[in-house]
C-alpha cells in the first residue's frame, strides 16, 4: 500500500473511530431514548421534561406554567401526537460533548405529520447522561444554555 493510500485509511478509520460510542455508552443512550418516546407517547409529562434537556425546560418554564405544559403535552390540531422508529443519522462531538442525530415518526390518530422528524440526544459529560432536544428547540437561537454542534 502506498505511503499516502495508508495515512489517508489511517486518518478515516481515526474519525470513524473519534465518532463511534461504547457499548455501555450505546446502551445507556438507547436506554433514555426509549424512555423519552415512551414517555412521550404515554403522556407522562414530567417524565419527558426530565428527560429534555434543562437549557430547553429553562427557557419555557421562564414563560409561564401553562407554556411550559403546552410545549412538552405536544398536541397538534388534531389531537396527541407521537413518536415512534427511531432511525441514528449522525454523531458530532467536541470534547466531552456528543450530539446525535435521529429521525422519527412523528404521527397522531389519523395522519403521520411527518416521517423524518428530528430529534437530538445530547451529553455534555461524554456520554455518562443523555437529554433530548427537539428540532425547532435545537435551531432556537432564543434558546441558550448548550452547545450546538449541527
Amino acid at each position: 500500500m502506498k505511503p499516502t493510500r495508508f495515512l489517508l485509511f489511517a486518518a478515516l478509520f481515526t474519525l470513524v473511530a473519534a465518532c463511534t460510542l461504547s457499548a455501555k455508552q450505546e446502551e445507556h443512550l438507547n436506554s433514555q431514548l426509549g424512555k423519552y418516546i415512551k414517555s412521550h407517547n404515554d403522556e407522562r409529562l414530567l417524565e419527558v421534561i426530565g428527560l429534555t434537556h434543562p437549557a430547553i425546560v429553562k427557557h419555557y418554564n421562564a414563560m409561564g406554567d401553562s407554556l411550559l405544559i403546552d410545549h412538552f403535552k405536544d398536541y397538534d390540531t388534531l389531537g396527541k401526537t407521537y413518536f415512534s422508529n427511531p432511525t441514528y443519522r449522525e454523531m458530532r462531538e467536541d470534547g466531552k460533548i456528543l450530539q446525535r442525530k435521529y429521525e422519527v415518526e412523528y404521527y397522531n390518530e389519523l395522519v403521520e405529520i411527518n416521517p423524518r422528524y428530528v430529534l437530538f440526544a445530547v451529553s455534555d459529560d461524554g456520554g455518562d447522561n443523555w437529554f433530548f432536544i427537539r428540532n425547532e428547540d435545537y435551531f432556537d437561537k432564543q434558546i441558550t444554555g448548550f452547545k450546538r454542534l449541527f
